[in-house]
């Protein structure tokens, strides 16, 4: 469905369960598009880099032990300032 900013659109919940919309408005990209999963690029080719890269490093890696989103109930600062050694540790 398109949608035209100038036009009045009326949405109807015909069910019982409370209904969340999120609308978004872009311009067209107007060039090629091409997606997997969490991928978006402009071709397979690149999807399949991207997917390669992925495998491969994780975008970075994950430096902690643990795959839980937690690390602790310690409040620090999730990088390290360039230079730095040790983790800064908020005053309490």
């Amino acid at each position: 469905m398109q949608v035209e900013a100038g036009r009045d659109l009326a949405l109807v919940n015909t069910g019982t369960d409370v209904a969340e919309l999120v609308l978004l408005q872009g311009a067209p990209l107007r060039e090629p598009v091409a997606q997997y999963g969490p991928f978006v690029m402009n071709t397979q080719e690149e999807i399949m880099q991207a997917m390669t890269d992925f495998r491969r490093t994780q975008f970075g890696g994950w430096p902690w032990d643990s795959h839980a989103p937690v690390h602790g109930s310690a409040p620090r600062r999730f990088a390290r300032y360039p230079g730095a050694t040790e983790d800064e540790v908020p005053s309490t």
